[in-house]
């Protein structure tokens, strides 16, 4: 299984080559403290993450300020988020970091959010991958080709654990669904759970962001214990769904569906997957200022980010937080976070419907 060795590259089209033209009244602006409200316990991915970007802002934002690290985890990130929105001041010296859990919490109208999410104003985003695997010893021994191996889920289902269906574990789920795969689900179940009961083989479907690729789902599939079905794919410049850069031989999502399907994923079908796209794997990661912050204080964090995401490209530590993933910074980011957060009535309604429908959940 081979698995790219590029180096890390950094995109930062959503800044102006060259330092921005910052009006008088921030020419002098320096910080001194800043603080960073991750809503995620201590030793996760955002928090690794987090703290990685923390010490490379630091050097670039003006002042050179100590940024410090709060965590406060709590109801996948709505805690934290919530406390952010209500103490933040717009100045710049509270920032926040985000990722899928507070997207989806958003966008399913969890009532106990109390953040106003599409105000944030984004400054960076980091993506990364998500990839599906299967055991390979189900449904009479599945063989790595993607049309063949669906049919036989198709005909027997099968186990998948996850936390429920309104958190990050939905992009999955939807896949499946969309797929005409009818999983028999165990809801309440960690990753870290998910894929120890994979490999005992008590679940036989799952899923992993691609900071597991190389340590977690390759030995499984060089082993014989997995086959890989499908990474969810990573959207370009041209807003066209490839394969992902950390594992190119796997076809994406949409090259699968095409093939079980006869046709590419179209409609209200493709809109949705687009917008799972958006949270799960382009806006994996991502900084935000508060609401009401002026495009001044946003302009100078947004030229920090592109300036410490440049110093950080030959870091090999900074490499394997952030993978092979170009991060889309300034107007780049504040997009990605809007394609994300941003549903259509009739998205929505879909949501809703599968939701009722195959997991009686009400959204």
């Amino acid at each position: 299984m081979s698995t790219p060795v590029n180096v890390l590259k950094f995109l930062a089209t959503g800044v102006a080559a060259g330092t921005l033209a910052i009006s008088s009244a921030f020419a002098d602006k320096t910080f001194d403290r800043v603080e960073l409200i991750i809503p995620y316990g201590p030793g996760g991915g955002s928090s690794l993450h987090g703290r990685v970007v923390a010490d490379a802002l630091e050097k670039t934002l003006p002042g050179n300020p100590t940024i410090v690290v709060r965590n406060v985890p709590g109801a996948g990130s709505v805690r934290g988020i919530n406390e952010f929105n209500q103490t933040a001041t717009p100045d710049g010296n509270t920032i926040a970091s985000i990722a899928s859990g507070t997207f989806f919490s958003y966008v399913v109208d969890n009532p106990t959010v109390r953040y106003p999410l599409t105000e944030f104003n984004a400054f960076l985003s980091s993506p990364f991958g998500v990839i599906m695997y299967a055991r390979k010893d189900q449904a009479g021994g599945l063989t790595g080709n993607a049309e063949e191996d669906v049919k036989k889920l198709q005909e027997n289902p099968p186990n998948y654990g996850g936390q429920d269906a309104t958190s990050s574990d939905m992009p999955a789920l939807l896949a499946m669904h969309m797929l005409g795969i009818q999983p028999r689900v165990l809801f309440g179940v960690s990753n870290n759970e998910a894929r120890g009961a994979f490999e005992r083989g008590e679940l036989t479907m799952n899923y992993d962001n691609m900071a597991s690729w190389e340590s977690g789902v390759v030995p499984l599939i060089e082993d014989g214990t997995a086959v890989p079905m499908f990474t969810f794919g990573y959207v370009n410049e041209d807003n066209e769904v490839v394969r992902d850069p950390m594992a190119p031989d796997i076809p994406t999502f949409n090259e699968v569906y095409e093939e079980v399907h006869g046709e590419p994923l179209s409609g209200v079908e493709k809109d949705i997957w687009m917008a799972m796209l958006a949270i799960r794997v382009m806006g994996s990661k991502m900084f935000v200022l508060p609401k009401d912050t002026p495009q001044e204080i946003i302009d100078i964090y947004s030229e920090a980010a592109k300036q410490a995401m440049a110093n950080l490209e030959d870091d090999p530590a900074a490499i394997d937080i952030l993978g092979p993933y170009p991060q889309a910074i300034g107007k780049d980011a504040q997009r990605t976070m809007l394609d994300a957060a941003s549903f259509t009535e009739e998205q929505s309604e879909y949501l809703r419907n599968w939701a009722q429908e195959v997991y009686d959940v009400q959204l």
